[in-house]
Protein backbone atom coordinates (compact mmCIF):
# COMPACT_ATOMS: atom_id res chain seq x y z
CA UNK A 1 0.00 0.00 0.00
CA UNK A 2 1.51 3.76 -1.17
CA UNK A 3 1.94 5.58 2.06
CA UNK A 4 0.75 9.36 0.82
CA UNK A 5 2.67 12.33 2.05
CA UNK A 6 1.12 14.63 4.47
CA UNK A 7 -0.38 17.92 2.90
CA UNK A 8 1.49 19.70 4.89
CA UNK A 9 4.79 18.47 4.61
CA UNK A 10 4.59 19.24 0.68
CA UNK A 11 3.61 22.68 1.33
CA UNK A 12 6.19 23.10 3.34
CA UNK A 13 8.67 21.20 0.94
CA UNK A 14 6.94 23.66 -1.85
CA UNK A 15 7.92 26.57 0.57
CA UNK A 16 11.34 26.03 1.33
CA UNK A 17 12.42 25.67 -2.87
CA UNK A 18 10.31 28.62 -4.02
CA UNK A 19 11.73 30.65 -0.95
CA UNK A 20 15.75 29.16 -2.56
CA UNK A 21 14.45 29.81 -5.70
CA UNK A 22 13.55 33.72 -5.05
CA UNK A 23 16.99 33.61 -3.36
CA UNK A 24 18.86 32.06 -6.23
CA UNK A 25 17.18 35.13 -8.79
CA UNK A 26 19.15 37.58 -6.20
CA UNK A 27 21.90 36.22 -4.79
CA UNK A 28 24.80 33.57 -5.74
CA UNK A 29 24.23 30.53 -4.52
CA UNK A 30 27.71 30.93 -2.46
CA UNK A 31 26.15 33.59 -0.83
CA UNK A 32 23.59 32.50 0.43
CA UNK A 33 22.64 30.67 4.07
CA UNK A 34 20.45 28.28 5.35
CA UNK A 35 19.50 31.50 7.58
CA UNK A 36 18.29 33.34 4.62
CA UNK A 37 16.29 30.42 3.44
CA UNK A 38 14.57 30.29 7.32
CA UNK A 39 13.95 33.72 7.12
CA UNK A 40 12.35 33.75 3.37
CA UNK A 41 10.24 30.91 4.16
CA UNK A 42 9.41 31.77 7.55
CA UNK A 43 10.00 28.44 9.15
CA UNK A 44 12.02 27.81 11.95
CA UNK A 45 15.76 25.65 11.17
CA UNK A 46 14.43 22.11 12.66
CA UNK A 47 11.73 22.68 10.24
CA UNK A 48 14.20 23.03 7.18
CA UNK A 49 16.75 20.71 8.41
CA UNK A 50 13.62 17.74 8.29
CA UNK A 51 13.36 18.44 5.06
CA UNK A 52 16.74 18.71 3.92
CA UNK A 53 20.51 18.24 5.31
CA UNK A 54 21.99 21.62 3.68
CA UNK A 55 21.63 24.01 1.23
CA UNK A 56 23.43 21.62 -1.31
CA UNK A 57 20.93 18.86 -0.68
CA UNK A 58 18.05 21.41 -1.55
CA UNK A 59 20.34 22.61 -4.81
CA UNK A 60 20.78 18.81 -5.64
CA UNK A 61 17.02 18.15 -5.23
CA UNK A 62 15.86 20.87 -7.46
CA UNK A 63 18.92 19.88 -9.99
CA UNK A 64 17.96 16.19 -9.98
CA UNK A 65 14.16 17.03 -10.66
CA UNK A 66 14.84 19.01 -13.53
CA UNK A 67 17.91 16.67 -15.30
CA UNK A 68 15.16 13.62 -14.53
CA UNK A 69 12.19 15.81 -16.20
CA UNK A 70 14.42 17.03 -19.44
CA UNK A 71 15.97 13.11 -19.96
CA UNK A 72 12.32 12.54 -20.11
CA UNK A 73 11.72 15.16 -23.10
CA UNK A 74 15.38 13.59 -24.61
CA UNK A 75 14.35 10.67 -25.18
CA UNK A 76 11.47 11.46 -27.27
CA UNK A 77 13.53 14.11 -29.38
CA UNK A 78 15.13 11.62 -30.76
CA UNK A 79 12.17 9.49 -32.03
CA UNK A 80 10.98 12.14 -34.33
CA UNK A 81 10.50 11.47 -37.87
CA UNK A 82 9.45 14.74 -39.37
CA UNK A 83 9.94 18.59 -39.28
CA UNK A 84 6.11 18.89 -37.85
CA UNK A 85 6.93 16.76 -35.00
CA UNK A 86 10.20 18.26 -34.43
CA UNK A 87 8.18 21.64 -33.85
CA UNK A 88 5.19 20.50 -31.72
CA UNK A 89 7.76 18.16 -29.55
CA UNK A 90 9.78 21.67 -29.35
CA UNK A 91 6.25 24.04 -28.47
CA UNK A 92 5.98 21.30 -25.44
CA UNK A 93 9.40 22.01 -24.28
CA UNK A 94 9.32 25.58 -24.41
CA UNK A 95 5.77 25.63 -22.79
CA UNK A 96 6.77 22.99 -20.00
CA UNK A 97 10.23 25.13 -18.94
CA UNK A 98 8.06 28.71 -19.48
CA UNK A 99 5.91 27.20 -16.50
CA UNK A 100 9.02 26.56 -14.35
CA UNK A 101 10.92 29.74 -15.75
CA UNK A 102 12.30 31.26 -12.64
CA UNK A 103 13.20 27.99 -11.61
CA UNK A 104 15.11 26.98 -14.81
CA UNK A 105 16.95 30.13 -14.52
CA UNK A 106 17.90 30.54 -11.02
CA UNK A 107 19.83 26.99 -11.36
CA UNK A 108 21.44 27.69 -14.62
CA UNK A 109 23.24 30.02 -12.84
CA UNK A 110 24.79 27.71 -9.57
CA UNK A 111 27.69 26.07 -10.59
CA UNK A 112 29.34 24.01 -7.94
CA UNK A 113 32.03 21.39 -8.16
CA UNK A 114 29.24 18.55 -7.81
CA UNK A 115 26.24 20.44 -9.41
CA UNK A 116 26.18 22.53 -12.76
CA UNK A 117 22.58 21.89 -14.38
CA UNK A 118 24.01 23.92 -17.38
CA UNK A 119 26.60 21.25 -18.01
CA UNK A 120 24.34 18.30 -16.84
CA UNK A 121 21.86 19.01 -19.28
CA UNK A 122 24.47 20.08 -22.10
CA UNK A 123 25.95 16.21 -21.35
CA UNK A 124 22.39 14.43 -21.59
CA UNK A 125 22.01 16.94 -25.22
CA UNK A 126 25.15 15.54 -26.25
CA UNK A 127 24.28 11.67 -25.46
CA UNK A 128 21.16 12.11 -27.04
CA UNK A 129 22.71 13.35 -30.54
CA UNK A 130 25.24 10.70 -30.20
CA UNK A 131 23.00 7.80 -29.80
CA UNK A 132 20.89 9.46 -32.30
CA UNK A 133 24.28 9.43 -34.69
CA UNK A 134 25.07 5.82 -34.03
CA UNK A 135 21.56 4.64 -35.03
CA UNK A 136 21.05 6.79 -37.68
CA UNK A 137 24.74 5.85 -39.56
CA UNK A 138 25.11 9.38 -40.29
CA UNK A 139 29.01 9.48 -40.30
CA UNK A 140 28.92 7.25 -43.38
CA UNK A 141 27.18 10.52 -45.20
CA UNK A 142 29.11 13.14 -43.44
CA UNK A 143 33.54 13.63 -42.84
CA UNK A 144 32.38 15.75 -39.66
CA UNK A 145 33.09 14.29 -36.59
CA UNK A 146 30.67 13.14 -34.27
CA UNK A 147 31.95 14.88 -31.21
CA UNK A 148 32.29 17.82 -32.79
CA UNK A 149 28.75 18.11 -34.05
CA UNK A 150 27.13 16.70 -31.12
CA UNK A 151 29.04 19.82 -29.03
CA UNK A 152 27.37 21.96 -31.70
CA UNK A 153 24.03 20.83 -31.40
CA UNK A 154 24.03 20.47 -27.43
CA UNK A 155 25.57 24.28 -27.06
CA UNK A 156 22.93 25.77 -29.53
CA UNK A 157 20.16 23.87 -27.99
CA UNK A 158 20.99 24.75 -24.60
CA UNK A 159 21.80 28.76 -25.64
CA UNK A 160 18.65 28.52 -28.00
CA UNK A 161 16.96 27.67 -24.37
CA UNK A 162 18.53 29.24 -22.23
CA UNK A 163 17.86 32.95 -24.16
CA UNK A 164 14.13 31.88 -24.48
CA UNK A 165 13.97 32.36 -20.88
CA UNK A 166 16.08 35.28 -20.26
CA UNK A 167 14.86 36.95 -22.62
CA UNK A 168 10.92 35.71 -21.78
CA UNK A 169 10.45 36.40 -26.06
CA UNK A 170 6.28 35.43 -27.08
CA UNK A 171 8.03 33.68 -30.20
CA UNK A 172 7.01 30.15 -31.61
CA UNK A 173 9.00 27.12 -32.27
CA UNK A 174 8.66 28.27 -35.65
CA UNK A 175 10.35 31.52 -35.34
CA UNK A 176 13.51 29.62 -33.24
CA UNK A 177 13.37 27.49 -36.31
CA UNK A 178 13.57 30.36 -39.00
CA UNK A 179 16.31 31.90 -36.67
CA UNK A 180 18.09 28.82 -36.72
CA UNK A 181 18.19 29.06 -41.19
CA UNK A 182 18.99 32.58 -40.60
CA UNK A 183 21.99 31.26 -38.46
CA UNK A 184 23.01 29.22 -40.80
CA UNK A 185 23.44 31.57 -43.56
CA UNK A 186 25.49 34.06 -41.34
CA UNK A 187 27.40 31.64 -40.14
CA UNK A 188 28.69 29.98 -43.73
CA UNK A 189 29.20 34.09 -44.94
CA UNK A 190 31.65 34.40 -42.07
CA UNK A 191 33.58 31.56 -43.23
Amino acid sequence: MNKKTDLRILKTRENIRTSFINLLLVKNFKDITVQNIIDEALIGRSTFYDHYYDKYDLLEHLVNEILNEFNLFIKDRFNLNSHEDFINFFSSVLEYYSKKRNVFLALLNVHTEAIDLYNSLQNILKEGCSYYWDNMNIDTKFTLPKEYFCRIYASTAMISLQWYMENNEDCSPQYLMETFGALKLLVSGLL
